[in-house]
């Protein structure tokens, strides 16, 4: 996918139709009779990205039985795919667009099928296409909520805060330099075990 290349090395605001028309030799007005709009073209570009984070998310869920090491993993490592491209998981998640990025994922997902978790497929499918960070969130702590780890006002609490630390923090490192974003991960990571420390321990092998 030519939109898909072109984001690997380019920031998605700075793409515009006329290049992406161009590209594909065709006139913008051809490249619209295909596709809604500009935006909707970036994010169905943008899937790809988000499925990496996903297959990953996956392999993660099978290969560790703690659910609440598993979510702390789960944010970190979504925070890595995040701050290394938050132009792209902003949009995706948080931005003005967000109400396409359903329809983008089941268009790709039709496109490239994808299997993540093998020892929970139902529940890996559910949060892949649960388009509300909240809402996947909590479906994240629903399951340490049924083993009695935490309460499900705490599961309530968390899934808001949690997401709220992340999209503040993506916010404020947008447009820095790579380096500067990394810097922005550690520390939104630190804000996510420190808003967690009332009912999470991080192991002795460390998070």
């Amino acid at each position: 996918m030519s939109m898909y290349n072109k984001l690997k090395v380019q920031d998605a605001s700075e793409i515009t139709v006329r290049e992406i028309a161009k590209e594909n030799q065709c006139s913008p007005a051809a490249l619209y009779r295909h596709f809604e709009s500009l935006e909707y073209l970036i994010i169905l570009g943008s899937m790809r990205f988000f499925i990496d984070y996903m297959v990953e998310y996956g392999h993660l869920m099978d290969s560790n039985n703690n659910l609440m090491d598993s979510y702390i993993k789960g944010w970190k490592l979504f925070n890595k795919y995040a701050f290394e491209r938050p132009d792209l998981y902003y949009r995706l998640l948080w931005g003005q667009y967000n109400a396409m990025f359903s329809d983008a994922l089941v268009e790709y997902f039709e496109l490239f099928p994808v299997s993540g978790s093998e020892r929970y497929p139902a529940y890996f499918y559910t949060l892949l296409f649960t388009e509300d960070i909240i809402e996947r969130d909590f479906l994240m702590l629903r399951r340490a909520v049924n083993y009695n780890l935490l309460s499900y006002e705490d599961a309530v609490y968390f899934s808001k805060s949690n997401t709220l630390i992340v999209k503040g923090m993506l916010e404020m490192y947008m447009g820095r330099d790579l380096e500067s974003r990394r810097q922005g991960e550690q520390e939104c990571n630190e804000l996510l075990l420190k808003n967690l420390e009332k009912v999470y321990v991080p192991s002795e092998h460390g998070l």
